[in-house]
């Protein structure tokens, strides 16, 4: 039995993260697990060509993507920032730095490419990494991955991604999911794509209700998805819808209106981990947020040696500020400072004046 064995057998419906290139790094996963607390999460997407051929300093980068959440959270060396005893969090339970194994969400590792043997490498290296679970990305949109033949490129070659998907089963005792999206240019493509799916039988399909075309314009075709439901489970599987969901309360609403399993919540959890628990933090929440975010990204990708000067490291860090400073008086003036910020200690300096 697998854990989507597990939580599909529970009561209620499954709420998760989905993931997100250049967002759900393990900075942003130990936001989300320690207070958001989905059922699971997933890595950024990570190549399994680059993880064939990188050497040295390149792969050691490339493996900071398979960092987990757990790992850091049960890490010693980061500090709870002075604020987060002002937010309003503590009073639903989320200040503790630690949080029990048995209320972490399952974490899954999420790979891309499009040739059957280095998925079989790379499954490997997953589960020696101790992951719950592998899922491979059929869904990403972007040229520089679609036009390769990998991402949602997959949709055009069915019978390569079977092979994709049967070669990764057979590789690792990890359970093998797949993200895909409705279809390349129509969600009349679906029907068939989704058919050849459930045929090598996945442990999951999460479901994006755009096409390729579509990139992320438009609105998702959540009537797409739950035509897509009936296929599923008339294969006995289990479906995650995901596309344009705003809060916990349009995610029950969606689960409820087509029937799917449960879905994954994107964009609406950045600057916001507690979007899975159906709370609005308050503006002191966010700043608090903001340094411990930031505490915990230096402490990672910080390098040993690094040159005077030399800020590229943190720059990703910023629109995570950037979304933290948010939807109160005063923000704006305070993301222009966030932005001009270059280490966790800068940004404690800004967020303390606030405070102040």
């Amino acid at each position: 039995m697998s854990f989507w064995d597990i939580i599909y057998s529970g009561e209620r419906p499954v709420i998760g993260m989905s993931p997100m290139d250049g967002v759900t790094d393990a900075p942003f996963r130990y936001m989300v697990a320690k207070y958001g607390r989905p059922d699971v999460i997933f890595t950024e997407f990570v190549s399994v060509d680059g993880l064939h051929y990188a050497e040295g300093i390149k792969k050691e980068r490339m493996l900071l993507g398979f960092v987990k959440a757990r790992d850091l959270l049960s890490s010693s060396r980061i500090a709870v920032d002075p604020y987060s005893q002002q937010s309003n969090t503590r009073e639903h339970g989320f200040t503790d730095l630690r949080i029990h194994e048995t209320a972490m969400p399952y974490e899954i590792a999420q790979v891309f490419g499009n040739k059957p043997e280095y998925f079989v490498e790379a499954a490997k290296l997953i589960e020696s990494l101790g992951f719950d679970g592998i899922d491979i990305n059929m869904g990403c949109p972007a040229k520089n991955v679609s036009e390769n033949g990998c991402g949602a490129g997959l949709i055009r070659t069915p019978k390569l991604a079977q092979e994709i998907i049967l070669a990764t089963k057979a590789a690792t005792k990890l359970p093998v999911s797949v993200k895909t999206r409705i279809g390349v240019s129509s969600s009349s493509e679906m029907d068939e794509w989704i058919h050849a799916l459930c045929e090598v039988r996945p442990a999951n399909i999460s479901l994006h209700g755009r096409t390729l075309k579509q990139l992320y314009q438009g609105l998702a075709d959540w009537d797409a998805i739950g035509r897509a439901v009936e296929i599923v489970h008339k294969n006995g599987l289990h479906l995650l819808g995901n596309g344009d969901v705003a809060s916990l309360a349009d995610a029950r609403e969606k689960i409820k209106r087509y029937g799917v399993d449960g879905v994954l919540i994107g964009r609406a959890a950045e600057g916001n981990p507690l979007v899975f628990q159906g709370i609005e933090p308050d503006y002191k929440q966010r700043l608090a947020w903001s340094i411990e975010h930031a505490t915990v990204y230096e402490h990672l990708y910080k390098p040993s040696e690094s040159v005077e000067g030399d800020i590229r490291w943190f720059l990703p860090m910023r629109k995570h500020l950037a979304w933290y400073a948010h939807g109160f008086p005063g923000a704006a003036d305070l993301r222009m400072a966030l932005m001009k910020t270059k280490s966790a200690g800068e940004v404690a300096v800004v967020l303390g004046s606030v405070y102040d």
